[in-house]
């Protein structure tokens, strides 16, 4: 495989996916208003989901499956390992990959929250857009643009897949490449969560 990336570039992706702009340690924030959740989730406009993706309770292991062997290569990233624990993150698991000169991690996390109430959470303004007919949203952090880009999927009820991509190599790729990375990665894993 031509990945051959170290754990120093595993601590890298995972400072690059704490940025992404979730809160992933410590408690939440204290509400800034008094609205119901269920008003920032209609705000979303989200379609119907096709199906239910339940994620919710699955550990490292089990998202370092969700990528197959062929999409992996497909995105030029390799293995798979459980994420970096940094407090009380989300379970997950990191893919490293390499794309010419682009050295780089895909994230998969699992959230054991609904999209509406997690969007609270996201940093900037993400861009609604479609997965595989799940509604979902795609955004970078304001101002760290540069480090990545990452895609959260309304899984299922009160449940959120969270890919993030997140280059280690500066300037390698610009933020449009990024975020269709993020994108594939999120298609990917759908995909097979689909299927399985």
């Amino acid at each position: 495989m031509r990945v051959r990336l170290g754990y120093g570039l595993i601590a890298l992706a995972a400072a690059a996916v704490a940025l992404t702009g979730c809160t992933v340690n410590g408690p939440d924030p204290e509400p800034t208003t008094s609205a119901p959740t269920t008003e920032a989730g209609s705000s979303l406009n989200l379609p119907q989901r096709p199906s239910e993706l339940p994620i919710a309770g699955k550990q490292d292991s089990d998202a370092c499956t969700w990528l197959t062997s062929d999409q992996k290569a497909e995105l030029e990233a390799g293995g798979g390992r459980p994420v970096v624990k940094n407090g009380n993150n989300y379970n997950g698991c990191t893919f490293l990959g390499q794309s010419g000169n682009a050295q780089f991690g895909i994230t998969l996390r699992i959230v054991p929250e609904g999209l509406a109430e997690f969007s609270q959470k996201i940093a900037g303004s993400p861009e609604t857009i479609d997965v595989n007919g799940f509604g979902a949203l795609r955004g970078q952090v304001p101002g760290a643009e540069s480090l990545g880009c990452a895609v959260f999927v309304d899984a299922a009820e009160g449940q959120t897949l969270y890919v993030d991509f997140g280059l280690t190599s500066p300037g390698a790729l610009n933020n449009q490449q990024m975020c269709e990375r993020a994108e594939q990665a999120a298609e990917a894993a759908v995909t097979t969560l689909q299927s399985s």
